[in-house]
């Protein structure tokens, strides 16, 4: 802890140095300087801050506009980056640059992000960036004082086993925490699907074991732990899409075969109904015919000829 505090002070005694020396040039950026394509940019709970993490042994990159805004033409022999594990990075023109009033240029620095043994991943990391101006374009020129132009602190440089623990927490964090997972616990809403259930509580205990050890900084042990927790919610959703997809689908044919019955027993009812009345139209012409026939026989008794008796 004694050290620690010793280190503290020295950062900040140095940072006091580094800000006499400068002449803020702050006003000129255009925009917020960038860090292009880091490996993780979001919230870390392990540092408890939002950061941007580079992978170490692979390149940061940092672009930055900057214009002018002095009265005077500026000539910039350099650009450089400070980070706090003591390392400067300059880069250095053959001839300086020449910035008239109002002109804006874009820098893009890059370098090697430092193994853990020479920037420590246990803490985020300040960085101040710097425009080396000198008072002529022609040589021999000499060095002013040093516009500085950004400085922030969290930067973060990152082990594999800490980036694969931040990837899991960004794809299972706000389903876990704070999204469906904990709605579906609340609400009793869970999938009625036993072994989906018990997969999704065994990711649930996995993580937070998981998040727990990572918050202890003891990432290799945190990843295995996050990444059984990925795999059992991966494991989940896919019973959950098989089993679930098949209960949906037993449904829905026991719901088309019931359809299918009642539909068969109305056409069985209507055809039944529509013979009862072929039956009775018959019957009633049956009848009107008889009718018919009894009239004939009348009307024709009625109307034959009388033959006179035998004398």
């Amino acid at each position: 802890m004694k050290g620690k505090i010793t280190a503290t002070l020295g950062l900040m005694t140095l940072s006091l140095i580094l800000l006499t020396m400068a002449t803020p040039a702050k006003a000129g950026l255009v925009g917020t300087p960038a860090w292009v394509e880091p490996a993780y940019v979001g919230q870390d709970n392990y540092y408890g801050e939002y950061i941007v993490g580079y992978l170490t042994g692979t390149y940061w990159n940092f672009s930055f506009s900057w214009v002018n805004d002095y009265v005077d033409p500026q000539n910039i022999s350099a650009t450089r980056m400070y980070f706090d594990w003591g390392q400067n990075y300059t880069y250095s023109y053959s001839t300086p640059l020449m910035i008239m009033p109002g002109m804006t240029q874009t820098w893009t620095v890059s370098n090697m992000t430092p193994p853990i043994a020479e920037a420590p991943e246990l803490w985020t990391h300040d960085y101040y960036l710097f425009l080396d101006r000198v008072n002529s374009t022609i040589a021999p020129y000499g060095p002013l004082s040093y516009p500085f132009v950004w400085h922030e602190h969290n930067f973060a440089v990152l082990s594999a086993d800490h980036l694969a623990c931040l990837n899991v927490w960004r794809k299972l964090g706000s389903f876990m925490f704070d999204g469906p997972m904990v709605t579906m616990q609340q609400t009793s809403t869970m999938p009625s699907i036993t072994r989906v259930q018990i997969l999704m509580m065994q990711a649930s205990m996995e993580f937070q074991q998981g998040m727990s050890i990572f918050g202890a900084g003891v990432f290799g042990t945190a990843k295995t732990h996050l990444q059984s927790a990925e795999s059992l919610f991966n494991d989940a959703l896919t019973a959950w899409d098989e089993r679930g997809t098949a209960m949906e689908d037993a449904e829905l044919n026991a719901t088309n075969a019931q359809t299918n019955y009642y539909n068969a027993q109305a056409d069985a009812s209507r055809k039944e109904a529509d013979a009862s009345i072929v039956n009775a139209y018959g019957w009633l012409f049956f009848g009107i015919g008889w009718t018919f026939i009894g009239i004939g026989i009348i009307v024709y008794g009625l109307r034959r000829p009388k033959v006179a008796p035998p004398s």
